[in-house]
């Protein structure tokens, strides 16, 4: 994954014009930086290195050339470890083209066996390297331009991707899921993964929608439909125009907002990102194991919580769930050969986690890595790791990690259960199709939930104290959303469970006090559900309501949906809360004073 820039102009652009599109799109990679372009004779050269391009511009270059045709890359690695090698462009055998791709080849193992059994070599382990070798036999430019229509009809997955073949003067690209524009400057045709990146370069971008394939020259442009192959006359076009700040957020006033509507993208990320020899060797793994543990910390625990639901329903399996900084204090005792660790940390580098896995590997236990970041402390320390590949999050309140790992752990638990014989192989396929169905959905009403929360935040002024309350699957949502309060609109909240809402907590409940309330999802506490709502309403309390059924003045309706993604589709709505709230109190909504995005000492 990661962002994609590139440029065809009649006149030579120089390099310092890549680099400053890599720093406007560094919020969609930081692991590695590289371009190609061609020179004056139409070789083709490429140049890229592993880190930051804060860090390592100077070593590749960027900004010592110019050319008429370049294309660039900042890569976030969700396949490959960020090495120089993994990080694009990357080359097929013969080294006559350069390739940058930004998302994930759900079938790559299949496509590069079959490669490899033609002669291929390959020079990474990413599995955007089989899209080059796909693209190496062509030569013309109709012939180009068909095998890339091609690769979007036959090659799985959510992406994009740009190409530049050496001694011609064009860019190809194509998208397939992920999003790609065509900015059309005074100096010439852009490509950009995102608008915001093109300001100051061009004034118009034409958007591609998804499964679009494109040839980008000196001239024109010209777009193609995948499925028909037939030219594409009209794109929507919009406008490049927004404030100095925002290039980096892609339009959005904090990161911590265009997060949230990222997560229906991150959502079919992680869904193709999982593959299936791992998740059937760590399943294997638990279902084998004397005992399980999920470790975790913060908005990685409670995501573990969610777990705990899914692991007991799918798969029979009784695990606890422990902080990860509470573990050494009694979970030690009961670890050894045949305990099962499964650590889940968005960066991979929580200390605490790290430092749990460790005293457990020592005592003989197995570990399963859940994580956003490939290549962390937790990776190399699991036996098998599970990239949740929602991409990269820059806010520190977590939001779209935290939906990516609740759906990895699902799906986790999913083929656990098929190991343990509770469920088939049907109800697996069922899982994926109603998350493939939520993320459509969401994707269609994530800007009404929206507003139906800014409404609401707009409506009321006291925001000193929150209760946060449900129960059954829903439970721990109620904690993460009183966390995002805490963490975005710095304000007192409590997570607590609906039952427990009587017993003892219900006293400071008095008139305009706010009580955000969960509907369960589960019947069985729909009685008790009504019995509390009756009871804070008596008290003239500031009751709001997320629900997938009600509607009314102080209810966020959410998207309907499975039990499973209930806890996906009805926290998206208390980030919105939590992000609103901040808003409307002036806080720091992404860097929220005193907190870091991973605790690692």
């Amino acid at each position: 994954m990661g962002g994609i820039f590139g440029f065809v102009s009649k006149d030579k652009l120089p390099g310092k014009v890549l680099f400053e599109g890599l720093r406007r799109l560094i919020y969609r990679g930081y692991d590695g930086a590289g371009y190609a372009y061609l020179d004056d004779k139409g070789k083709l050269i490429v140049r890229k290195k592993a880190g930051h391009i804060e860090r390592i511009w100077r070593d590749i270059g960027i900004t010592e050339i110019s050319s008429k045709v370049a294309v660039a890359h900042t890569r976030y690695a969700s396949r490959g470890w960020p090495k120089d090698n993994n990080t694009h462009p990357l080359q097929d055998c013969k080294e006559s083209l350069a390739i940058v791709v930004d998302g994930i080849i759900k079938d790559y193992e299949v496509i590069r066996d079959d490669l490899i059994r033609e002669g291929h070599k390959f020079a990474s382990t990413t599995d955007a390297e089989v899209l080059a070798h796909l693209l190496e036999p062509v030569s013309g430019k109709e012939k180009k331009i068909e095998n890339i229509i091609g690769i979007g009809r036959t090659v799985d997955g959510v992406y994009a991707f740009a190409v530049l073949f050496q001694g011609d003067n064009r860019l190809y690209v194509l998208t397939h899921g992920q999003p790609l524009v065509i900015g059309i400057g005074q100096r010439g045709f852009f490509i950009s993964s995102d608008i915001p990146s093109l300001h100051g370069f061009a004034a118009e971008a034409a958007v591609l929608g998804d499964n679009m394939a494109g040839v980008i020259s000196q001239d024109e442009f010209k777009v193609y439909d995948i499925l028909t192959g037939g030219e594409v006359k009209q794109l929507i076009r919009k406008r490049v125009k927004y404030p100095a700040g925002l290039w980096d957020k892609a339009g959005y006033p904090h990161y911590m907002l265009k997060e949230i509507y990222e997560i229906p993208h991150a959502l079919r990320q992680t869904i193709n990102g999982l593959m299936d020899k791992y998740l059937r060797l760590a399943a294997m793994i638990i279902q084998g194991a004397k005992n399980a543990y999920v470790i975790a910390n913060g908005t990685s625990l409670h995501a573990g919580l969610v777990s705990l639901y899914y692991f007991a329903d799918l798969a029979k399996i009784d695990l606890e769930v422990v902080s990860a900084a509470e573990f050494p204090y009694y979970g030690l005792e009961h670890v050894g050969t045949g305990t099962v660790i499964i650590a889940v940390s968005q960066s991979g580098e929580t200390s605490d986690v790290i430092r749990s896995i460790k005293l457990a590997k020592q005592r003989g236990a197995v570990v399963v890595g859940v994580t956003n970041m490939v290549g962390s402390r937790l990776t190399l320390e699991s036996n098998v790791y599970l990239p949740i590949s929602a991409g990269p999050e820059i806010a520190v309140p977590a939001t779209k990690t935290f939906t990516s790992t609740i759906a990895t752990l699902l799906i986790l638990a999913a083929y656990t259960g098929v190991h343990t014989g509770q469920i088939g192989q049907g109800d697996v396929r069922m899982i994926y199709g109603e998350m493939e169905e939520l993320s459509r959905r969401l994707q269609h009403e994530l800007s009404r939930i929206d507003r139906d929360a800014a409404r609401i935040v707009d409506a009321h002024n006291n925001w000193d104290n929150i209760y946060v309350s449900s129960s059954g699957i829903n439970y721990p949502v109620a904690l993460e959303a009183a966390l995002k309060l805490k963490e975005a609109a710095i304000l007192h909240s409590e997570g607590i469970q609906l039952g427990e809402l009587r017993h003892g907590p219900m006293v400071l409940v008095r008139p305009g006090f706010p009580v955000i309330l969960i509907k369960p999802y589960e019947e069985q506490a729909l009685e008790l559900y009504d019995k509390v709502v009756r009871e804070i309403k008596s008290k003239n309390a500031n009751l709001l309501i997320v629900s997938m059924d009600d509607e009314g003045e102080n209810i966020v309706r959410t998207v309907p949906t499975i039990k499973y993604l209930a806890p996906i589709a009805n926290i998206i709505p208390l980030q919105l809360l939590a992000y609103r709230i901040g808003v409307k109190l002036g806080r720091p909504i992404d860097t929220p004073p005193g907190l870091a995005k991973a605790v690692t000492t």
